[in-house]
């Protein structure tokens, strides 16, 4: 085997491993609201972890969701595109806070898919089934407890 082979087949391999769900298994989490109702959380806290998560999803339970953490609180942007459930989607501050929210976006059936965003700064964005805010009463103001560990290696055991 040349040398060409063994770093084509090494790159190769490593492509491999970058992808999400291979090399990184997502930590949980759970989400409080304030009617003492928890929601179990996959945590999305690396960039392979936040770009792939909920694609090709068939069923997602109704007390679960996925809580995207951003290292700032910045403008987010999300899109539908190889997701295959209806969601809706908040966005919250680094204490919790909803700062803006997103309801019903449907699976997208297009190329390209449109980009729905924040519409204002936040750290976090959790996405959950379509229909859970207006069920569970959520609005723009309230604040929501965060309790997860981290993915990220610099942060690793870091309770929040």
């Amino acid at each position: 085997m040349t040398i060409r082979q063994i770093r084509l087949i090494s790159g190769f391999l490593l492509l491999l491993a970058a992808l999400p769900g291979r090399s990184e298994q997502m930590a949980q989490g759970a989400v409080s609201l304030a009617k003492d109702y928890r929601l179990d959380v996959e945590i999305a806290d690396t960039a392979p972890l936040r770009e792939y998560g909920l694609m090709h999803r068939e069923h997602l339970q109704e007390n679960q969701g996925m809580l995207f953490v951003y290292p700032d609180q910045a403008l987010r942007g999300v899109w539908m595109k190889n997701t295959l459930l209806a969601l809706d989607i908040l966005f919250l501050s680094a204490d919790g806070t909803i700062l803006s929210m997103l309801r019903n976006l449907l699976p997208c059936r297009q190329d390209p898919c449109p980009i729905y965003t924040s519409g204002v700064p936040a750290q976090y964005m959790l996405e959950v089934n379509s229909g859970f805010i207006d069920k569970h009463g959520l609005a723009i103001g309230q604040t929501l407890m965060l309790d997860y560990r981290r993915n990220a290696p610099a942060d690793t055991g870091t309770l929040f």
